[in-house]
């Protein structure tokens, strides 16, 4: 959500076949088991076979990238290519930025091929949107420059401002008929670029308040991946603006929150919270304790999917992406060790718990 966003601050402020389970059951018929073994393949964890024939649930694993339309550097994009050689049965759901498109200068095939570069065959392409200056203005919609997740100000006219800037200024400063014309453009130039039209969104600095939902809503989106535990931002952010509002609006969000549905003023939402946060505010050890909690939680009733969400930005990947491969090691280990059915998943494989 919010990477490098001012270097002075630090980075942060400012990646069994079927055959042998029939013979083990024996009795059963290879199409009933059919939905189940397809849920899970025999890269993607263990596969216990009480918990896939007679339980169904699974423990979900989604692992997200927010695009902050900043930068596209080749060491986080190497970094990324290399969580994919390092965990292919990982897939990995893309928010992307249409920001790099309207940046000065920008050769859209260009753009478009450096993206493609780290995505892979079955990765799900979203939408994230920061506060840029010349995506709102390409979208027909007036710059605000103020305020900010830090506190500060932003002069449009001024230095900062000339090549782009924004990216700290909460979408959520404006109204939802301006929004869907960014969200609109984005889309549309994303679609363009060969890189498919999102169903799912992430709000930059998780920021979604209801005008932001209502937007994305209104423009086709169906999933929302904004709500966050705050206590994993508390050491980094928790004395600017960002937390206060994020506090209030994600208020109850814990590491342990399921995927809900969510209203908005044309068509409802599946929420899915970013219930692991992002590497950038989260230790290998914090993450490995997210999925011990989600574990838990599935151990309770093994008939639910139980979802575990962990991810990094793009900005960032070269740093970040090495404890994410650490924690992503521990997990798989641990659910093959218990036989438990963990497999990773896009937005689509999610339910709102009703």
């Amino acid at each position: 959500m919010l990477d490098a966003v001012h270097r002075s601050l630090g980075p942060l402020l400012p990646r069994g076949s079927l055959a042998s389970l029939a013979s083990l059951l024996g009795l059963v018929g290879l199409a009933a088991l059919a939905p189940a073994c397809a849920a899970s393949s025999s890269t993607d964890g263990a596969t216990g076979v009480d918990d896939y024939t007679s339980k169904k649930g699974k423990l979900q694993l989604v692992v997200t990238v927010d695009w902050e339309g900043r930068d596209l550097r080749d060491d986080n994009l190497h970094a990324m290519q290399d969580l994919h050689a390092k965990f292919p049965q990982v897939k990995i759901v893309h928010f992307l930025n249409a920001g790099y498109f309207t940046k000065h200068g920008a050769v859209a095939s260009d753009v478009a091929a450096r993206m493609k570069s780290a995505i892979e065959p079955g990765d799900e392409k979203g939408l994230h949107i920061h506060g840029w200056k010349r995506l709102f203005e390409a979208a027909g919609v007036t710059f605000r420059g103020t305020p900010t997740f830090w506190g500060t100000n932003l002069d449009p006219h001024g230095n900062e401002c000339i090549e782009d800037c924004g990216q700290e200024v909460p979408i959520s400063l404006y109204t939802s008929d301006e929004l869907r014309k960014v969200v609109k453009l984005s889309l549309d130039t994303l679609e363009a670029n060969d890189l498919g039209r999102a169903k799912s969104f992430r709000c930059g600095g998780w920021m979604a308040k209801p005008n932001v939902r209502d937007a994305v809503a209104a423009e086709g989106l169906t999933y929302e991946h904004s709500a966050v535990p705050t206590v994993f931002l508390q050491e980094k952010v928790g004395t600017m603006p960002l937390y206060g509002w994020l506090d209030e609006l994600w208020k109850g969000t814990t590491h342990v929150s399921q995927p809900y549905a969510i209203a908005t003023a044309t068509t409802g939402l599946t929420e899915v919270p970013d219930n692991g946060a992002l590497a950038d505010y989260v230790s290998t050890q914090q993450m490995v304790d997210t999925f011990e909690a989600n574990k838990a939680l599935y151990l309770q009733d093994r008939k639910k999917n139980v979802v575990v969400s962990v991810g990094f930005h793009e900005e960032t990947a070269a740093t970040y992406l090495p404890q994410l491969e650490a924690a992503l090691t521990r997990m798989y280990d641990e659910a093959k060790a218990e036989k438990i059915p963990f497999e990773s998943v896009t937005s689509e494989a999610l339910a709102a718990a009703q």
